[in-house]
């Protein structure tokens, strides 16, 4: 609990069913003097909020700011009791004055009991150093199917700051001037809002939102439609009102979250999270009126392949040698939260590409600001949710145990990229990508890779996307851990058309295998026994047009019907992984993985047999075989 501003502190005023705002003061983080990036040639990163600290149980979806005087100010949501999009939730703030590397005290900005205040969006007003946020309050016992449903509603405020952060206003209801009344869920962001620069607007602020909507006669247990908008003050936040809407339909795109950037030639760039069916799960549109209308509805990005997730947005405006820049900060894998890479677009968001990996572990929501204006010494800080692959023990999400604070200047942007680590595939052409940091043990046949946080990831091809058609996965494993169930094998998606393959501490030290498909059947075997004993296990999965077989150990360990026709892998966005599951860095496998194998046939059961004694099959060929041996880069 912080002993400059703990958590749980009586509000300073009463606003009739809303949250009060205590003024807070808070102490300056670290020296004065701003850090001189001239000769940086590395990012750096520092931890602004960890998991428990200040009594909090987790810290989620950050936003940022630079202040006119230079200090820099990260929100977040203080959550009391777990790290869930309901519940008890805070408004809470840390500021450094010494460009990152340091940060100050956490300051409560609103605690209102067991009411949620979520979604913080800064922008600062250049013309008078004020700092106006945005925020959203839902009652204590509230959760998403009550906004819907329309029992219940979300309040947007604002408040603000005249001294860089270092006190706040009251907030104000604005609810009213935002919200047209027959919006459901509104939310603005989350990150931060712009002041725009340029042409007749120069000075308005603008905050990109979303909301949900139903139709006339529509039953609140349907879909609900999903819409983006704008939010507009031309009068440095005292009043609000609703600009740019766009609201499609029901299902194809449902823009979520937003972003926006003003763009080289004054328009504005609104770039956001898809719930739709877009292959890489972002949706952008622009507004060429300072956000008044839209000039056309949101559509798919082009190039940009992402998990369901927020992202920000900042532009690098041309100097000298250096083109115009726009980058987007946002994960560089089609359904995990990991691996936070700034995509860069040198023409005004039409495409993209990747250009600098800010973190290769579980990393979720991020938020960016610039610093500095010189060319060459233009440093992006990147705020984003992460944490380490593995904490023993702890089963909770990774990827947003703590929220981190990385400069990453200007010139790694246009570094080249190196080629991946893999370990190689000496049947096929699909060598596994190795995230981590695996390590050489003896393995059951020659050597193997230890895991832990770490995996292999198989790419997503026809060969390896088993559909309606038989199949054997197999492999060899060693464990000692008892913390939580353990990946071996991984395939496709966690609630769609896949097939897995786990040994379960959780469930009495069993292996437990499930395939399920695109026309909605399921078959989970269970393999009974002391799994996690520090013993080389092998396991192998079959499914045939007669049924589905578990293996272990060379011997039929469990048996299912016949699963149909369905497919395996139908609409998959990503590959099998080895060691973890593929929505992110969850379920790892805490032990020692050898000799993976994978068959587009159904193995008999004298090949398993065979393969399990041997480490070869007779009359059969595998589409893939990693030794799991060495880790290179091609």
């Amino acid at each position: 609990m912080s002993k400059t501003t703990p958590r749980r502190r009586p509000l300073v005023a009463a606003l009739t069913g809303a949250a009060a705002l205590a003024m807070v003061a808070a102490s300056a983080g670290g020296p004065a003097s701003a850090t001189d990036d001239e000769h940086v040639a590395q990012a750096t990163r520092t931890t602004v909020f960890t998991r428990g600290e200040g009594g909090y149980h987790t810290f989620r979806i950050p936003a940022l700011v630079e202040a006119t005087d230079g200090s820099l100010l990260a929100f977040t949501e203080g959550k009391a009791n777990g790290p869930g999009d309901w519940g008890d939730m805070d408004v809470v703030l840390k500021r450094s004055t010494d460009g990152g590397a340091t940060w100050g005290p956490i300051q409560v900005l609103v605690d209102d009991g067991p009411n949620k205040w979520s979604n913080t969006v800064p922008v600062v007003d250049q013309r008078t150093g004020r700092i106006v946020l945005n925020t959203h309050r839902f009652d204590g016992d509230v959760v998403g199917d009550d906004i819907e449903c329309g029992r219940s509603s979300v309040g947007s405020y604002t408040m603000y700051s005249d001294d860089n952060g270092a006190t706040w206003s009251e907030p104000v209801d604005i609810t009213a001037q935002v919200n047209p009344g027959n919006w459901r869920m509104i939310s603005a962001g989350p990150g931060h809002g712009i002041q725009i620069t340029q042409g007749e607007h120069a000075g308005r602020l603008v905050i990109p939102g979303r909301h949900s909507y139903v139709e006339p006669g529509q039953e609140c247990t349907e879909l609900t439609g999903a819409g983006g908008h704008a939010l507009i003050s031309d009068d440095g936040g005292e009043s609000w009102r609703v600009g740019a809407v766009d609201e499609q339909g029901m299902e194809e795109l449902r823009p979520n979250e937003v972003s926006v950037v003003e763009l080289e030639d004054g328009r504005l760039y609104f770039s956001a999270r898809d719930q739709g069916s877009t292959p890489g799960h972002r949706v952008d549109t622009t507004s060429s009126d300072g956000g008044e209308t839209f000039d056309e509805s949101y559509d798919a990005v082009n190039g940009v392949v992402t998990s369901t997730v927020h992202g920000s947005l900042v532009r690098l405006p041309a100097m000298h040698a250096r083109p115009d820049r726009v980058v987007l900060s946002i994960p560089n894998h089609p359904t995990a939260r990991e691996k936070l890479t700034l995509w860069s677009s040198f023409d005004s968001g039409e495409t993209w590409e990747p250009s600098y990996e800010v973190y290769d572990g579980p990393s979720a929501y991020s938020e960016m600001v610039l610093l500095g204006d010189r060319p060459g010494n233009r440093v992006i800080g990147v705020a984003f949710e992460g944490g380490e692959r593995f904490y023993p023990g702890d089963q909770e999400l990774t990827y947003h145990h703590d929220i981190y604070f990385t400069r990453v200047p200007e010139r790694l942007l246009d570094v080249p990229t190196p080629p991946p680590a893999v370990t190689p595939d000496v049947a096929g052409d699909h060598d596994a990508t190795i995230s981590g940091t695996p390590g050489i043990v003896a393995g059951r046949f020659g050597r193997g890779l230890s895991l832990a946080g770490d995996y292999a990831e198989l790419p997503l091809t026809d060969e390896l996307s088993f559909g309606s058609e038989p199949f054997t996965a197999a492999t060899w494993f060693r464990t000692d851990y008892l913390g939580n169930n353990q990946a071996i094998l991984y395939a496709h998606d966690r609630f769609g058309p896949r097939w897995w393959i786990q040994v379960e501490p959780n469930s009495g030290n069993v292996i437990r295998a499930q395939i399920s498909t695109d026309k909605g059947s399921t078959r989970t075997l269970t393999a009974l026994g002391d799994f996690v004993d520090n013993e080389w296990h092998h396991v192998a999965l079959v499914r045939d047009v007669d049924g589905v077989v578990l293996y272990v150990d060379g011997q039929v360990a469990a048996t299912g019907a016949s699963i149909g026709t369905g497919s395996v892998s139908a609409g998959a966005r990503t590959g099998i992984r080895v060691g973890a599951r593929v929505d992110g860095i969850n379920a790892q496998f805490v032990g020692a993985i050898d000799e993976v194998w994978l068959f587009d046939t159904a193995l008999t059961a004298e090949q398993v047999a065979d393969l399990a004694a041997t480490n070869s099959v007779q009359g059969a060929t595998p589409v893939t075989h990693l030794p799991m041996k060495q880790i290179v880069r091609r």
